[in-house]
């Protein structure tokens, strides 16, 4: 069970699997409540309904929903839904296409690519849009294959002409919609296909994962905002996401905000937002590894969490 999979248990419904290594015998997911909501309104939905899976977690120092994966009565995963998938309206016909494009003209494999949110779950509506998860083979670059399909003009950015999309799945950031618009329109891995918004998780398999549970105990240090400059990007791309940086300046926190060499998200809309050699400004919670002292920056958690880059907005 990985990033674009659903589970279904009774007490709470379909939950959105998040990551794509788990603790053993358990899954870490999250439900949908229709809307988008603050994490302190998920806990209190799934403390309410399913009293004791909300545990913390040693190797992300957090309290996480961790499902016993006995509880799981059905798996939905993205790839099985999307060889399943048949075109049975205009929109689950055009999902069917992007994944063709993205396997004939970006060289991705069949078997990699999978369907997932609304289609995934047979609940999409005339003007949802299509949630692509494309499952990374070893030696092949999934970005590439989306960047592949926007040099041909198969795909073209999104515009503020779809704000609506955006403005939805973003109601719960306190960046700016138009700072938004201005990081999604240079992604590859969303934007417009024949007129239908679409957005794509680039999944790692568990065997190549950058961080397997177990490896790491990170702990919380505070909250900082720091401006830096990226100098890997070569895991950025993925959903979750790590950047190798540089802190430059700490504006606000300790000293100890310098010593932070990367940033961690586990949420999709970070992934493929700042690139190498850009100079960043982030907001999240500094951590440090108790098993190596490593420090780093995790951004997702808070919705005045963030990263966003000043080459392509200015300093803000």
């Amino acid at each position: 069970m990985i990033e674009g999979d659903y589970v279904y248990v009774s007490e709470l419904g379909f939950m959105a699997v998040k990551g794509v290594s788990h603790p053993p015998g358990s899954v870490v997911a999250f439900p949908r409540l229709g809307r988008v909501a603050r994490l302190d309104e998920v806990y209190a939905f799934i403390e309410e309904r399913m009293r004791g899976c909300l545990v913390f977690d040693d190797h992300s120092g957090q309290v996480l929903p961790q499902i016993p994966v006995e509880k799981v009565e059905r798996h939905l995963s993205s790839l099985e839904g999307y060889r399943r998938l048949q075109p049975r309206d205009s929109l689950t016909g055009l999902a069917i296409e992007l994944g063709r494009a993205l396997s004939k003209e970006g060289g991705a494999t069949e078997e990699s690519i999978g369907i997932s949110g609304s289609i995934l779950l047979g609940a999409y509506r005339k003007d949802s849009d299509i949630d692509l998860v494309l499952v990374e083979p070893r030696g092949f670059s999934g970005v590439e294959a989306f960047r592949e399909l926007r040099r041909r003009g198969m795909t073209s950015p999104v515009t503020p002409e779809y704000a609506h999309d955006l403005a939805s799945k973003r109601r719960d950031s306190r960046l700016s919609l138009e700072t938004w618009i201005k990081h999604e329109g240079r992604k590859s891995t969303y934007g417009v296909f024949k007129g239908v918004v679409y957005s794509a998780k680039i999944v790692q398999r568990p065997e190549d994962f950058w961080e397997p549970w177990g490896t790491a105990r990170w702990r919380e240090l505070g909250y900082i905002t720091v401006r830096g400059r990226v100098e890997d990007e070569s895991l950025g791309y993925y959903t979750p996401m790590k950047l190798k940086v540089t802190v430059e300046e700490v504006l606000e926190g300790g000293e100890e905000a310098y010593r932070c060499v990367e940033v961690v998200s586990y949420r999709s809309r970070f992934a493929e937002q700042v690139f190498a050699g850009e100079y960043f400004k982030a907001c999240g919670r500094l951590e440090i590894d108790l098993k190596t002292r490593r420090y780093r920056l995790f951004v997702g958690n808070a919705p005045s969490d963030y990263i966003v880059s000043e080459e392509n907005i200015g300093r803000i």
